[in-house]
């Protein structure tokens, strides 16, 4: 049997970003869905050390921007830890996400919003994310991670006692947002 892999970037409350692979039960299972439940899915559980955590192969942990720090055949990462991540599919998005998105929006009677996000501090930064959400925005907000699309994201951070922005590029302009790490939201 093959095993099913998925590339995913992570960044913690630390500001690491770790990109490595996840295990997913299927191909159509998608990332905020599978990172949302409440039994993560192992390929082997006899390695969860956490029941919070997420086991990642190949990964690569960056202290900056392009610079890997550190390989690791494997490791685990606690899902309370991460701020923010990114995967590596293209569709994430995509028309088929939005049509079933606005399924979704049709059957609430809600609409595609704006949404600008604050995180709280996390190491010596925050970060201003701005995008858009599909679906009911109240509902996922009790889920531990919420999708956005079109996303934007600006980290905050003091620098010889001076405040710098910096824009973080993503691939595909998706995101999934730890709710705990939500300091403030607007929605428009």
């Amino acid at each position: 049997m093959a095993v099913l892999q998925r590339e995913l970037s992570i960044i913690t409350s630390m500001g690491r970003r770790y990109s490595g692979k996840i295990d997913i039960p299927s191909e159509t299972f998608r990332t905020t869905d599978l990172l949302n439940s409440s039994n993560v899915y192992w390929r082997n559980p006899d390695e969860k050390c956490y029941e919070n955590g997420l086991m990642m192969h190949d990964v690569r942990l960056y202290v900056d921007d392009s610079s890997i720090y550190k390989r690791f055949e494997k490791i685990q990462i606690k899902i309370s830890e991460v701020i923010y991540f990114y995967d590596e599919l293209e569709n994430v998005g995509d028309e088929g996400e939005k049509k079933r998105a606005s399924f979704m929006v049709k059957q609430s009677n809600e609409k595609a919003k704006e949404v600008n996000i604050l995180t709280r501090m996390a190491g010596a930064s925050f970060y201003d994310i701005t995008g858009t959400f599909y679906g009911l925005f109240r509902k996922k907000s009790r889920d531990k991670f919420f999708p956005l699309t079109q996303t934007h994201i600006v980290e905050i951070y003091k620098k010889q006692e001076k405040w710098t922005k910096r824009d973080i590029a993503l691939p595909h302009n998706f995101i999934g947002v730890n709710n705990a790490f939500v300091e403030s939201v607007t929605i428009g």
